[in-house]
């Protein structure tokens, strides 16, 4: 079974080809190019979604025609179409979407729309060795979410941010310190050179709710309130690690929790790091250590697939292909704000 994947959901114009073969549970990456328009928009301190969607119809049928040259293999050669239908900025979603329509159209193949979120939980699946159910820890630009992953397209929110998403948190802390877009790298690189920790006394908000939520707000403003207040250029650094350190704080004792829920409810398991955030080493380190007290496995994709990627919407297409789904209708329309837990 081999599917082709477009992501264009947001900055990044990416196309890939995967296979998996019959025999076997895990897949393959036939060939993948990616464009980033980071550059376009580090001027502008964010993503502009105009623009965005501009860059996307520029680039999106080269980089087809180059993924499918890389593979050595023609159109007829591909059992599905994949394309994120949401969620994610709706200018983007109607460019890839609708190239993957017509390719579907044209070749007489099924349509898989694929939910971005979904995508980033699937691919960890794709190495093999991941049965359903897991507990799944998805933190984007976009999103903060635990997740118990019942099957391939069936998910219950058991927790999420009341307000900002980390990725979010983290791009907009560093702007306050005076830092370029995109901030989680940045800060995290800061951080490594802090010489005096925890001096910050920043806020943890939510730890005592007995629940599952985060709150990142309010760690943004302290921050904000620290610099007006005039901080010291040598103790960026040490701000930086202060911020990571916290939000991390805050990811564990929430992680922690729904690890124990989830182990009464379904026994063992794993737990799956996935988005953007999932980068983060500082942050990928602390969940292992988590994981190996709790007793449980931890799993997180290798660094190119926890951001934006076209290999996980064609993994995501070949689950539905390989669980029964035809492929869906060419009438259907982007969803900006889809909800996960609304696919099935």
């Amino acid at each position: 079974m081999i599917v082709l994947g477009i992501e264009t959901s947001c900055d990044e114009t990416s196309v890939a080809i995967v296979e998996k073969k019959r025999n076997n549970n895990f897949g393959k990456i036939l060939s993948e190019n990616t464009f980033s328009q980071i550059k376009k928009h580090k001027v502008f301190g964010g993503v502009v979604p105009e623009l965005a969607s501009r860059e996307h119809s520029k680039i999106l049928h080269k980089l087809v025609r180059k993924t499918l040259k890389d593979s050595s293999l023609s159109l007829k050669k591909i059992d599905g179409f994949a394309a994120t239908m949401g969620p994610g900025l709706l200018g983007g979603l109607l460019v890839g979407s609708s190239y993957a329509k017509t390719l579907a159209l044209s070749e007489k193949k099924p349509f898989l729309s694929i939910n971005h979120l979904q995508g980033h939980i699937l691919v960890s699946r794709m190495g093999g060795g991941i049965e359903f159910p897991f507990l799944c820890l998805l933190v984007s630009g976009g999103h903060t979410q635990l997740l118990y992953a019942l099957n391939f397209n069936k998910f219950k929110l058991i927790g999420e941010t009341l307000d900002d998403a980390l990725g979010e948190a983290f791009d907009k802390t560093a702007k306050i310190m005076g830092f370029d877009y995109p901030g989680g790298p940045i800060i995290e690189k800061l951080a490594l050179k802090s010489k005096k920790r925890n001096i910050f006394n920043l806020p943890r908000p939510l730890l005592k709710e007995k629940n599952c939520d985060f709150s990142f707000s309010g760690l943004k403003t302290s921050v904000r309130r620290i610099i007006e207040n005039g901080i010291k250029q040598s103790l960026k650094n040490d701000l930086a690690y202060d911020f990571q350190d916290c939000v991390t704080e805050c990811l564990l004792i929430k992680t922690e929790r729904a690890i124990k829920l989830f182990k009464k409810k379904f026994g063992s398991g794993a737990l799956i790091f996935s988005g953007g955030v999932a980068s983060n080493q500082f942050i990928r380190s602390k969940l292992k250590m988590l994981c190996d007290k709790l007793m449980i496995k931890f799993v997180v994709p290798e660094l190119s697939l926890c951001v934006d990627n076209a290999t996980m919407i064609a993994w995501a297409g070949i689950e539905k292909l390989q669980n029964g789904e035809t492929g869906d209708c060419l009438n259907s329309k982007p969803k900006p704000r889809w909800d996960l837990q609304t696919i099935c």
